[in-house]
């Protein structure tokens, strides 16, 4: 059968109306994939066979809706499995980039911490060899005074040594007490040689005051407050020199309204231009101070 032929034989075999053998011939076509055909048959209306005998085979695009709808079904999963995919990789790319960005600040202090006790150390150095340069040359343009000579470059060499080994027992002890040691007294943290105090006054009435000692190459500080009410805890808040506010430790008082509380600094103390306590939760202002620059 010729094209025109199968495609005037379409109504009788939509209707099933059809002899086997043509109907054969248009199933085959059909199959073929013939989209003028097809889409002729879709419009035509489907009749019922003439007999028992002869079964009409389904139509050949009944298979073609529940296709699409399956393909669209796995396609829209596909689709809502890729995006939430993507958007648990971004949260983890978030999270860790902020990590990143965390150890990068925690780095950034200590380095700034090492470089400055690191400038104090070359400094003493720098005067110490001075000294040991001076002694020297005083030795060798009076060599008839030799002993006492001698004894002198050995004192300098002497002071040399105890310097050092005073600059690191005081970073030891500066580490040891902002790193969390409260039980040390303000006055002992306050003789600490580079240590600034600051007073923390009073914002919402009541006799509440308080002293935050702190080192410009630190990044560590400790906070002593007294006659702060009771009841609820408090937080410390820290206003940095670029307009940002950190969030310190928060900490309760004891039963005659003092507190001592050590503060690691997300940055080194010269860069800490104000601190407040707060109640929390709430926020409201209970201390507060401004810090001198380092």
């Amino acid at each position: 059968m010729t094209h025109d032929e199968l495609r005037a034989a379409l109504p009788p075999y939509a209707a099933g109306e059809l002899e086997e053998k043509p109907a054969a011939e248009v199933r085959a076509h059909l199959a073929a994939g013939c989209e003028d055909c097809l889409a002729s048959l879709f419009r035509l209306p489907v009749g019922r066979p003439r007999d028992r005998g002869q079964r009409r085979l389904p139509r050949p695009g009944w298979l073609a809706p529940a296709t699409a709808a399956l393909l669209a079904i796995a396609l829209a999963v596909l689709v809502a499995w890729t995006i939430r995919d993507l958007a648990r990789r971004e949260a983890e790319q978030r999270a860790e980039s902020e990590r990143a960005e965390a150890r990068l600040v925690a780095a950034e202090s200590a380095r700034a911490a090492a470089a400055a006790r690191g400038d104090a150390l070359a400094r003493a150095l720098e005067a110490a060899r001075a000294d040991v340069a001076e002694a020297r040359a005083a030795l060798a343009a009076a060599a008839g005074d030799r002993p006492r000579l001698e004894a002198e470059l050995a004192a300098s060499e002497a002071r040399v040594a105890s310097l050092l080994r005073s600059i690191h027992r005081r970073d030891a002890e500066i580490d040891r007490l902002l790193g969390g040691a409260p039980e040390r007294t303000l006055a002992d943290l306050a003789a600490m040689p580079g240590f600034r105090v600051s007073g923390l006054e009073g914002r919402s009435g009541g006799g509440a005051r308080g002293h935050l000692l702190w080192h410009p190459a630190q990044v560590a500080a400790l906070l002593y407050a007294f006659g702060l009410p009771r009841g609820r805890p408090y937080r410390i808040e820290l206003q940095l020199d670029d307009g940002r506010i950190a969030s310190g430790p928060a900490f309760e008082v004891g039963a005659d309204g003092d507190a001592v509380v050590p503060i690691r600094l997300p940055v080194v103390g010269a860069r800490i231009r104000g601190t407040t306590v707060v109640r929390d939760p709430g926020g409201q202002t209970v201390l507060g101070a401004r810090l001198g620059g380092g």
